[in-house]
C-alpha cells in the first residue's frame, strides 16, 4: 500500500517545484540578456603590456643613444681600446635604459587609468592617482633630458683630457736608433745622439766649419742642464 503524503508536505514540493522553474527560468533569460548586449555593445579588447619586448625597446633605444653620443665627441679607437670610456658607456646605456623603462611603464599605467574613467569609474580617487602618475611621468622626461645634457658634457671633456694625457706623455729617444720619426702635425721628430747633432749644426751655421761632435754633444748637454 502506497504511502500517502500529507497535504502540508505536498504543499513544500510544489512551492519548490514552483521556485525552481522560477529560478531555471531567470537563468536562462538572463543569459539570453546577456547575450544581446554583447551583440549591441562594443567589444573591448584589453591592453596589457609585453614588458619583455618595452625591455628590449629600451636597451635597444639606449645603446643607439649613448653610441651616437659618444662617437660624435670622440674617435672610434679611443671608444674602443681606452678602458674607462668602455665601462662608462656601459653604465651611461643602462641609466638610459632604466629610465626610457619607467617611462613606458608610466605611459601605460596612465592609459589604463584613462580606460577605467572612461568606462564609468570616476571616482575622486582614480583622478587623483592619474594626476600623480602623470607628475611622475614628467619627471622622468625631465631627468632624461638632463642626463643627456651630462652625458655630452662628460664625453666632451673626456676628448679634452685624452688630448692632454697624449700631449704629457714623454718622448722616448732611443739612443742607437738613427732612423727619423715621422713629421707629426708641430713639425717632425728625431731619435739618435747623431741627428740631433747634425740639427744643431744646420741650426748653427757659424759653427758648422768648426763644430765637432765632441763640441755638439757638449751644446746638446748645455741645452738639457
Amino acid at each position: 500500500m502506497p504511502r500517502k503524503i500529507p497535504e502540508d508536505k505536498k504543499s513544500e514540493m510544489h512551492l519548490r517545484d514552483e521556485l525552481e522553474k522560477m529560478l531555471q527560468d531567470g537563468i536562462e533569460d538572463l543569459q539570453i540578456t546577456m547575450q544581446d548586449a554583447r551583440e549591441i555593445l562594443p567589444a573591448h579588447k584589453a591592453n596589457f603590456m609585453d614588458y619583455e619586448t618595452v625591455k628590449k625597446y629600451a636597451d635597444t633605444k639606449a645603446d643607439n643613444i649613448v653610441d651616437s653620443i659618444s662617437e660624435f665627441y670622440l674617435n672610434t679607437v679611443i671608444i674602443q681600446e681606452i678602458p674607462y670610456v668602455k665601462q662608462k658607456s656601459v653604465v651611461d646605456k643602462i641609466t638610459v635604459s632604466n629610465l626610457l623603462f619607467q617611462m613606458k611603464t608610466a605611459e601605460h599605467a596612465i592609459i589604463k587609468l584613462l580606460e577605467e574613467i572612461d568606462g564609468g569609474n570616476l571616482h575622486p580617487r582614480t583622478f587623483e592617482v592619474l594626476a600623480s602618475l602623470q607628475r611622475s611621468k614628467m619627471e622622468i622626461v625631465k631627468h632624461l633630458a638632463q642626463f643627456m645634457v651630462i652625458m655630452e658634457n662628460n664625453y666632451k671633456s673626456l676628448k679634452e683630457d685624452y688630448r692632454l694625457k697624449q700631449s704629457d706623455d714623454p718622448i722616448m729617444i732611443d739612443q742607437n736608433a738613427d732612423e727619423e720619426i715621422p713629421a707629426s702635425k708641430n713639425g717632425f721628430q728625431m731619435r739618435g745622439t747623431k741627428q740631433v747633432i747634425e740639427m744643431l749644426r744646420n741650426a748653427v751655421p757659424e759653427k758648422r766649419a768648426t763644430a765637432n761632435p765632441n763640441e755638439a754633444e757638449n751644446d746638446i748637454e748645455e741645452i738639457n742642464e
